[in-house]
């Protein structure tokens, strides 16, 4: 009984295991037949509202299709799929941009959405600013040193502590001096014998004044007061001392006696500064020197008074520049007349000048004025003496410090953020004034310099127009994966929907692959160059200030030790503009402005890689965070391909994408050595 049991259940699993393929089948073929019925189209449609849909010749129906993820995907199958993530296709819906190469619109939802601001272009003059530190000095021509007329002992000294005050005329030691007394009893003598002579002979009478009036001459070199001559002259005078006094006002600074010191004729006694007047000493670098000029004003702040402001005048700007330290000194003259500056004192000092359309800078704040050639605080509406030496003033123009009449022309200038940078291209987005919708276009412009918050602008842009300031990046975005000319693709995407001759590039932009030639010895110079900037990269990525400092300062240094033996032109161009860039006003206080500068030290160094490459064995990668800087965007060189943000750090470490890089260069590609083509 077992056995049968056992068999018929043997015989129900192989019934089961091949009827079960033929019932799946048959379930599959049902579910496509009522598939087929639900979703096929419904006969009272006409044939025309049927194809509506796939190839409507009608103007108001679209005939191209994109992804709703990748605009750049352009088909004219609504039934195909995205090429790139397989999903369905959307209708395109066509603004008034969509035809035009460099232009696109948004709805003005979006454009609200995007937070786009629009600013116009504008003539004036911007302001520059160049920031400089240094310190507070005394003003080397109110410093008066005193000294011994005559032989003596200083039986008594009033000034004996170095910071005592003291006014024009008082006493500062009393001195005992034998050739002073004998002096003194030479007057007298002449005094009696010029009072005895008045029976005598005139020509005795002449010879006895002439000896009167030399001795008092003599007193009188000696530094005593006409007071003092006439006391010993008349005999009032008894003691074996004489009290000498102060020939200027100030503070003691110096001094070199003590009582009971035995002085010769010329040993100092004591430096006296008169504190009314102070110099500010400044360094200026190189790339700042071009924005300084006699007679500027310059504004500067202490530790010891916070939030509050001073200024003086630029009196004296060194002629050359030190080797070293490339810098050049900047003096300033100051009105201390309050006395809340002290010598000594650390200064961070700040230089606006107004910049013209050629670059230079409008010195025409003191046109048809006066000034005095020593000492430039003195300036007057109209001609008369310096309140300070007693000099005649001159005309401000005879002094080289107002610029000629053709140079005061108001330059047209742009936002700085409405800048994008590619580091050799520069793009901006204008407004559409005549469109429907929000519709901007792209436009490559040449730049002047920059003078503070504003470029001065060369080509591509009229005054009257709106540039975009804030959202530029969100739209070049949007340029960008609608495969339309942008800031990083100037021949648009790679769907090829828009010729390169539309792009926003010049014609004359040079590739990367187009390397200067230039001596083996300046590419070896480069090298401490490129590794301090990445050193600096590094330090920022991992939010380290003081790493960035000191990479910052080996950057300065490996740039002042790199030769210019053998650049001529472009080479030579490019190389002094990113020294200019490179090198350091210093150690920065916060992470934000060390960053900042981080910017500046980018795009040196991406124009040294573009132009000459570098040696080693190393390729570097060119990396690129859209959001840096409130979305304007920026880029920076680093090792490696994982991304290592120097703009955020820690916040957004790994925000951004590499887009270039850069290989080591080898014998192929650059075989000039020491200016010799060896083929």
């Amino acid at each position: 009984m077992s056995t049968k049991k056992s068999r018929l259940r043997t015989a129900s699993v192989w019934v089961w295991k091949h009827s079960s393929a033929g019932i799946a089948l048959m379930l599959i073929l049902l579910a496509l037949v009522i598939g087929y019925s639900v979703g096929k189209p419904d006969a009272t449609k006409t044939p025309s509202a049927v194809e509506t849909r796939d190839h409507s010749s009608g103007a108001a129906e679209p005939q191209m299709y994109t992804c709703s993820m990748h605009p750049s995907v352009r088909l004219p199958d609504p039934d195909a799929k995205c090429p790139i993530c397989f999903m369905d296709l959307i209708p395109v819906t066509e603004h008034a941009g969509e035809n035009h190469p460099l232009r696109l619109s948004f709805s003005e939802t979006a454009a609200a959405m995007s937070r786009i601001e629009t600013a116009p272009v504008a003539r004036f003059f911007p302001t520059a600013e160049a920031r400089l530190y240094g310190k507070v000095t005394y003003d080397e021509t109110s410093v008066a040193r005193l000294t011994a007329y005559f032989p003596g002992r200083i039986d008594r000294l009033f000034v004996n502590y170095v910071g005592v005050i003291v006014a024009k005329t008082d006493h500062i030691a009393e001195v005992y001096s034998p050739d002073l007394l004998a002096s003194f009893e030479e007057l007298r003598q002449a005094a009696a014998a010029s009072e005895g002579s008045a029976n005598m002979s005139e020509i005795v009478r002449s010879a006895t004044r002439d000896t009167l009036a030399a001795s008092r001459d003599k007193l009188r070199l000696y530094g005593l007061t006409e007071a003092q001559i006439a006391e010993i002259e008349s005999g009032e005078f008894d003691s074996d001392r004489l009290t000498i006094f102060a020939p200027i006002g100030g503070v003691v600074t110096h001094l070199a006696v003590r009582e009971g010191d035995y002085l010769n004729t010329g040993s100092p006694i004591a430096t006296v500064a008169d504190l009314s007047r102070l110099w500010l000493d400044l360094e200026a670098y190189e790339s700042q020197l071009p924005m300084l000029r006699w007679g500027q004003e310059v504004t500067f702040t202490v530790e010891a008074h916070p939030g509050e402001t001073f200024s003086g005048r630029i009196s004296f700007i060194e002629p050359l520049v030190d080797e070293w330290t490339r810098t050049a000194a900047v003096r300033v003259a100051v009105d201390n007349t309050e006395r809340r500056l002290k010598p000594g004192m650390f200064a961070s000092a700040v230089v606006r000048p107004r910049m013209t359309a050629s670059g230079a800078v409008a010195s025409d704040e003191l046109a048809g004025r006066w000034l005095s050639p020593m000492h430039p605080s003195i300036v007057k509406d109209q001609p008369g003496q310096c309140d300070i030496c007693g000099m005649d003033l001159v005309p401000a123009e005879s002094l080289g410090i107002v610029g000629e009449h053709h140079d005061t022309s108001e330059p047209l200038v742009v936002p700085r953020t409405a800048v994008l940078f590619t580091g050799k291209r520069s793009v901006v987005y204008v407004a559409v004034d005549d469109a429907e919708t929000p519709t901007y276009e792209g436009r490559e412009v040449v730049l002047g310099p920059r003078a503070g918050d504003f470029y001065i602008v060369r080509e591509g842009l009229e005054e009257g127009e709106r540039v975009v300031v804030n959202g530029a990046f969100r739209i070049d975005s949007a340029m960008q994966i609608a495969a339309k000319p942008s800031m990083m693709m100037p021949g648009g995407g790679a769907s090829g929907s828009v010729h390169a001759s539309h792009g926003l590039a010049s014609s004359s932009e040079s590739t990367t692959s187009e390397r200067a030639s230039v001596p083996d010895a300046f590419l070896f110079a480069l090298k401490p160059v490129y590794a301090g900037y990445l050193s600096a990269q590094e330090a920022l990525a991992s939010d380290d200030l003081d790493g960035f400092n000191l990479a910052s300062a080996d950057l300065n240094t490996a740039v002042g030790f790199v030769e210019e033996t053998g650049l001529v032109g472009p080479p030579l161009g490019t190389w002094r503009r990113a020294a200019a860039k490179l090198r350091g006003d210093g150690s920065t206080s916060d992470i934000e402005s060390a960053r900042e500068r981080f910017e500046g030290m980018s795009e040196a160094v991406l124009a040294l890689q573009a132009q000459f490459g570098h040696k080693g064995s190393e390729t570097w990668y060119v990396a690129h965070c859209p959001m840096a800087f409130d979305n304007k965007g920026a880029d920076w060189l680093q090792r490696g391909e994982q991304i290592r943000n120097p703009y955020f750090g820690s916040r957004m470490f790994r925000c951004g994408e590499v887009r270039e890089s850069y290989k080591p260069l080898n014998e192929s590609q650059h075989d000039n050595h020491e200016g010799h083509n060896h083929e």
